[in-house]
């Protein structure tokens, strides 16, 4: 006879078995990607260090590394790790890094060829250098820019188009990238008001990922905003300034719930989106964090939306209005 306390028992059993397994498949995918972020930082700092020294920017590291990226398929891995990871490093080493993930993220969504997408990765990773010459007393000003800094700020995209464009005939065309990240489709952008089809559309991704990140992530002069609502303010405001089909990539790659956002379910738990899944954009995968009474979990539990039709996403929580 079958008791349905055996049953209990295992269902509990296998429960806890396929946790089990969740958690040891994220460990082991954080630590096949995690050496690349590790590895991209300290390139970015070391690319800080040459450009501050006037010494030449060795790139074949830098492919060898995206060109293993991508071969192996781990953009998008490598984007959710990215955004799911704090960071401990200065803002510029760190935006740099986020820019250029989020940016191949956008490149594989666009259908780009390895060499493309790596030709992308490549801008992105070394378009900001000319904010190296650019005075620390600027970058970490705690208030607004005044209109004398705001102008040296604007600056930088000239000073990288003379430090890539002094690198090699070979790197004109990552150089003129550079110099066109700041331009808008409309013509609002700078330094020289390129319009349209004037504009790269390497320049236009990295650009759109830009002005993402300066929304998502903290500035001195103020807080980020909700990532969400970061998205919703781009959907306002980005169709005059960035391509069209560049603007439907971004939005079916970079979710509605973006990694790393915190979301109150129906059943008034809370946790964390840990994954997107592209044709269910409203359905990532969560990691919980605290139960339905605000209770925090001693052991997390990961809920794929997609797999759970009677759960979804009521509200959007800022972190600092976590329990």
């Amino acid at each position: 006879m079958v008791r349905f306390s055996d049953i209990i028992r295992k269902k509990s059993e296998k429960k806890i078995e396929m946790k089990s397994s969740v958690n040891e498949a994220e460990k082991d995918r954080r630590l096949k990607i995690s050496p690349y972020y590790e590895k991209f930082l300290e390139r970015a700092i070391d690319i800080r260090e040459r450009v501050k020294n006037d010494t030449d920017i060795d790139t074949s590291p830098i492919i060898s590394d995206l060109n293993h990226i991508t071969n192996n398929d781990f953009i998008n891995d490598l984007y959710e790790y990215t955004m799911s990871t704090p960071g401990n490093y200065e803002e510029m080493i760190a935006h740099t890094v986020y820019v250029t993930f989020a940016s191949l993220r956008i490149g594989k969504g666009m259908g780009y060829d390895n060499k493309m997408i790596i030709r992308l990765g490549l801008a992105a990773f070394l378009e900001n250098v000319g904010m190296y010459k650019i005075p620390d007393s600027i970058l970490r000003e705690k208030g607004k820019l005044d209109e004398r800094e705001i102008k040296i700020v604007r600056e930088h995209p000239k000073i990288s188009y003379q430090i890539i464009g002094g690198m090699g005939e070979k790197y004109r065309w990552l150089a003129k990238v550079a110099l066109q990240v700041h331009e808008r489709s409309d013509g609002s952008g700078y330094p020289m008001g390129l319009k349209g089809e004037e504009i790269s559309d390497l320049a236009s991704i990295i650009g759109l990922i830009e002005t993402y990140m300066a929304l998502i992530k903290n500035r001195p002069y103020r807080e980020k905003l909700v990532q969400p609502y970061a998205i919703k303010f781009i959907i306002k405001e980005a169709k005059r300034l960035f391509p069209t089909k560049i603007l439907k990539v971004f939005f079916n790659e970079i979710s509605l719930f973006p990694v790393n956002t915190y979301v109150r379910l129906n059943n008034n738990s809370i946790g964390r989106v840990r994954s997107t899944i592209q044709n269910m954009p409203l359905r990532p995968t969560i990691e919980l964090l605290y139960d339905s009474q605000k209770n925090k979990m001693k052991e997390h539990e990961i809920i794929k939306l997609s797999e759970n039709p009677l759960l979804y996403i009521a509200d959007i929580i800022d972190e600092k209005d976590l329990p």
